[in-house]
């Protein structure tokens, strides 16, 4: 050997050693500074791990926060899922018969789609892909449906019916490839490398808390009594006509005489008006001509020569009095609230979701590069070796190790591409209509414009701050707060049925002869009316006829009533705990979620140091290699732990991102923190 090919050999010897020392000394004072494990000392006495204190109870406010407020009682409502016909035409008598129209399934738009394809590629930044899901996706889409659906209820509440309910569920967002953890599932082999963590490793720092979807309902599908008959608010008219045709007959006169009578025709027409008021008043007028036609010994076709006329209001005094008679409306407005504050969760989930997901293909898309990386290198290495093998400077072992390190990389980076077109597809299905081929047949392939990146210094976390928030715009809370005000207006309900039926009446009727018959009041919900008994009424002797007085019906026992009025009782009562237990589960969310966030931020710290020193190491070991102090196994292992360093530094960014995506999930802020205005999505069309 040259003296100068020699000294560049010591001196690559001398610096592979100085890498060497330098990294075996940083790792000892790493070890040396890190606390020490329980147990691990020379005795044997466990001591408590140090780590944070818990956080203290934050109080559950009493209203949610102005703009959870200001989305409940908002008017915008979607005009492409949205019946018309609902309301009266008063210009037109025939309104109130026609057909409501809802307009068709809306097929989605493509505007904003083609203005992102380019060459056959939908190239998508972060703000467009979340724009496309509110625009397109079916889930949003159905949740507009259900906004106009509380609409509906509230326009049949109006009209004296009851309630046919909200549909409380939100669908949840796709997972993607990875999962709630890490989208890199391809780590082929158990790690053998102490200075790497795996790549399956991190995905233990995502939050674990329970969803709290399945307690967006806090009724869980119970049904209160139904309580007193409700008004009938819309008015109702009742009418009778006929041709009536009597034959030869024999009266009974009061001397015990019989006389006969010749045939005899009529035309009947009997009508009757009925409306209910607030107050559980009715009013009932009817015309007839009963009397003429049942005691008439003439034929008499014209049926207004002698009507008869009553007019009679009754008002409840105890069980169907006051406000209970607009219960259904007033619930119905509230879950008209509600449901806007679902549509918010259903847009905040989505938000989630495609935020997850596109991450998730971001960080799959690096790890394609990396993986395409590490097998160009492995390639590198197999050719070289191999024409070493052939100059016969090489064993055929050594050859060998090469070969399989490239096949091994090989499958990483097949799997790799793999898993990124898997969660192209899920992606698209989560931002498209996928079943009309003009969206999917624009594009072929989903390129994302935005990276992840870490912050250097990560902005203080207030937790009881943040928990604080959370109670007050979380709109599943704010959602289970208003099921506990319908659950007690069903309450009032049920607790007015325990008192005894007691009406006052008044009746005035011209060429009448009876009392008045006791009817019952308004319908169970439906917004039928019972005829009136005595619609084709009347007597032998008829005259003018004043009358007022009292109803009563009185149940001795009572027990129906009282065991379903403590039931209602007991039903609130398991509504306002579970909304308790909701409320715990959103500091839960909140708490582990900045736990998640704090860890992540500290493994992605540690995953890219080790990422920087596994790269110094196998810089160290080719140049002990050159130098004849290493081995062309050594390198290759090198090489394979290198790969996997930048594959779990990639795992510890997106998981990074996922914690930060879920502590803003579970702060209920992913709308303002995507500057989403709630109308727009409602209206389905974005700026």
């Amino acid at each position: 050997m040259s003296p100068r090919l020699q000294h560049r050999s010591l001196r690559s010897a001398a610096r592979a050693s100085l890498w060497a020392c330098t990294l075996a000394a940083s790792v000892q004072a790493q070890v040396a500074s890190s606390p020490q494990l329980p147990g691990s000392g020379p005795t044997q006495q466990m001591t408590p791990p140090d780590v944070p204190a818990i956080n203290g109870h934050v109080a559950t406010p009493d209203a949610p926060a102005p703009q959870i407020t200001q989305i409940a009682n908002g008017s915008s409502m979607p005009q492409r899922n949205s019946a018309t016909g609902l309301t009266p035409n008063y210009l037109g008598f025939l309104g109130p018969y026609r057909k409501p129209i809802v307009p068709p399934l809306f097929p989605g738009s493509q505007t904003r789609l083609e203005s992102l394809v380019r060459d056959g590629k939908l190239y998508l930044t972060l703000q467009d892909a979340i724009a496309l899901a509110l625009e397109n996706n079916l889930d949003v889409e159905t949740e507009r449906y259900d906004l106009a659906a509380a609409r509906t209820d509230e326009v049949r509440a109006a009209g004296g019916g009851s309630l046919r309910g909200l549909d409380f569920s939100i669908a949840e967002p796709p997972n993607g490839v990875g999962g709630p953890g890490s989208p890199l599932l391809n780590a082929t082999t158990v790690n053998s490398n102490p200075t790497t963590p795996a790549v399956t490793d991190l995905t233990s720092l995502n939050s674990t808390a329970q969803s709290s979807l399945a307690l967006a309902q806090t009724s869980q599908g119970f049904t209160f009594a139904a309580g007193p008959n409700v008004p009938l608010f819309d008015p109702q008219f009742i009418a009778e006509a006929g041709y009536l045709h009597r034959g030869t007959s024999a009266l009974l006169s009061t001397t015990t005489t019989t006389t006969s009578t010749s045939p005899a025709q009529f035309t009947e027409l009997n009508a009757s008006y009925l409306q209910g008021f607030a107050t559980g008043a009715q009013l009932e007028g009817i015309v007839n001509n009963a009397p003429a036609v049942l005691y008439g010994s003439n034929s008499q076709i014209d049926p207004f020569h002698s009507p008869s006329t009553s007019l009679t209001l009754t008002q409840p005094l105890l069980r169907g009095r006051g406000a209970v008679n607009v219960r259904y409306l007033r619930i119905a407005r509230t879950n008209e609230k509600i449901s806007r504050l679902l549509f918010e969760q259903q847009v905040m989930d989505t938000i989630y979701g495609t935020s997850r997901v596109y991450f998730d293909l971001v960080s799959l898309g690096e790890n394609v590069l990396v993986k395409q990386e590490a097998l160009r290198a492995a390639s590198k290495q197999r050719e070289d070796e191999q024409a070493q093998e052939q100059l016969g400077t090489l064993a055929p072992i050594d050859l060998a190790q090469a070969v399989a390190l490239e096949r091994s990389s090989q499958f990483d980076f097949i799997q790799a591409q793999g898993l990124y077109r898997q969660e192209e597809i899920i992606l698209r299905n989560l931002l498209l209509r996928t079943a009309s081929p003009a969206f999917t047949a624009q594009f072929s392939e989903i390129v994302p414009t935005d990276r992840i990146t870490v912050p250097d210094q990560l902005e203080p976390l207030d937790v009881n701050a943040l928990v604080q928030q959370g109670l007050a715009q979380r709109p599943d809370l704010a959602q289970a707060m208003m099921q506990i005000d319908t659950s007690r207006i069903s309450v009032s309900a049920s607790q007015n049925s325990t008192r005894p039926q007691l009406n006052v009446y008044a009746n005035v009727e011209t060429r009448g002869a009876t009392e008045q018959p006791y009817e019952q009041l308004g319908s169970t919900g439906t917004g039928l009316p019972t005829t009136p008994q005595a619609l084709a009424t009347g007597g032998q002797r008829v005259s003018t006829i004043v009358q007022g007085g009292i109803q009563l019906t009185l149940p001795l026992r009572n027990r129906v009533a009282e065991s379903d009025a403590a039931r209602d009782v007991i039903e609130l009562r398991k509504v306002e705990a579970r909304t308790e237990k909701l409320s715990a589960q959103v500091r839960e969310e909140i708490e582990t979620a900045v736990v998640a966030l704090e860890t992540a931020e500290e493994a992605y710290r540690a995953s890219s140091e080790s990422r920087t020193y596994q790269e110094k190491l196998l810089e160290a070991e080719r140049d002990k290699l050159s130098v004849g102090q290493s081995t062309d196994l050594l390198v290759i292992q090198s090489q394979a732990y290198l790969a996997q360093a930048r594959s779990t530094e990639i795992a510890a960014r997106s998981n990074w991102m996922k914690a930060r995506l879920q502590l803003d999930h579970s702060l209920g802020d992913l709308l303002d923190k995507n500057h989403i205005q709630l109308d727009d999505a409602i209206a389905g069309k974005l700026p």
